[in-house]
């Protein structure tokens, strides 16, 4: 059982750890922006921050902490403060996706481009669907308006379902260029 593993991490371990090593920058840059535009809607209209939590609010999550309790809030600049994030990363994602060619030929580059796509297109719309059944979140700012929380939760279901179907896509893809470029190889056939 052990000698599998050697032999398994002796050839592919090191290209699971470069993934992992464009795979982490990319979430941590997608956490930093999503609290990042938290911060920024906070600032422009006005609202109180009494923390800024970068990975440290449990299961390496983040969180802005503003100064009105949840219950207080009212008015439409809460749907802009809540939702914005989601929706600037989401874009974010589509603008990788409608741009995946320019991560050219290079597997890690492709799957760098691809993980960032990964949880820019995803990770907003689950946490909005279904991860807010369970946690609640950014998509309780409806209370701030007199609106229930189901209809944000459906539409963001909506674009998870579209966003999974472009990201499979575009995995599809980059499974193939890999299989091209391997097959491009020298000795790739048994051949020399």
């Amino acid at each position: 059982m052990i000698s599998l593993l050697v032999e398994f991490l002796r050839k592919r371990g090191r290209r699971y750890l470069l993934y992992l090593g464009v795979a982490v920058p990319a979430a941590l840059c997608h956490n930093l922006l999503h609290e990042a535009v938290h911060y920024i809607g906070a600032i422009v209209f006005g609202e109180g921050v009494t923390a800024f939590r970068f990975l440290t609010n449990g299961w390496g999550t983040s969180q802005v902490v503003f100064s009105m309790p949840v219950e207080q809030r009212v008015g439409g600049h809460w749907l802009v403060v809540a939702w914005a994030p989601s929706i600037v990363t989401t874009l974010l994602g589509y603008g990788l996706y409608a741009a995946r060619s320019v991560a050219g030929r290079h597997p890690v580059s492709r799957y760098a481009w691809l993980y960032a796509g990964f949880f820019f297109l995803l990770l907003d719309p689950f946490y909005m669907s279904l991860l807010s059944l369970a946690v609640g979140g950014d998509v309780e700012a409806a209370a701030a308006v007199g609106l229930p929380v189901w209809p944000v939760q459906a539409v963001a279901a909506a674009v998870l379902l579209f966003n999974v179907r472009l990201f499979t896509r575009w995995q599809k893809e980059v499974q193939e260029a890999r299989v091209a470029t391997e097959e491009m190889q020298p000795g790739a056939h048994g051949g020399g």
